[in-house]
């Protein structure tokens, strides 16, 4: 493995508060510590599936909210057995004018 971050997008440091789910209804509230245009890593302890889809909304008040579809590429653990940490997850099937929200909200993070 080697010692290159191989990512599409540029990522930053976040943190804030995001509901999610299963359904569009985003039953779920954990925290967003990155963020790309096109994923981010959800803070969670419960546990997600590698290509399980999720729906993820926020709102900032620079962007107002940012609803998404996404998908889980993987799941952080500290150690084999141990609970999780969060998962990475990729966004899928982002509407333009959502995506335009997103490079909005990445270029105001960006210059902080």
């Amino acid at each position: 493995m080697g010692t290159i971050e191989q990512r599409r997008h540029p990522r930053v440091n976040v943190d804030f508060f995001a509901d999610w789910g299963w359904g569009p209804e985003c039953e779920n509230y954990d925290r967003v510590t990155s963020l790309s245009v096109s994923g981010c890593f959800l803070a969670t302890k419960r546990e997600l599936d590698s290509g399980q889809e999720i729906y993820i909304r926020w709102t900032v008040d620079h962007t107002g909210p940012i609803n998404l579809k996404g998908a889980v590429r993987y799941q952080l653990r500290v150690m084999e057995g141990a609970r999780p940490t969060g998962a990475g997850i990729e966004f899928v099937n982002v509407p333009s004018e959502t995506l335009k929200k997103l490079q909005s909200l990445m270029d105001a993070l960006g210059k902080d």
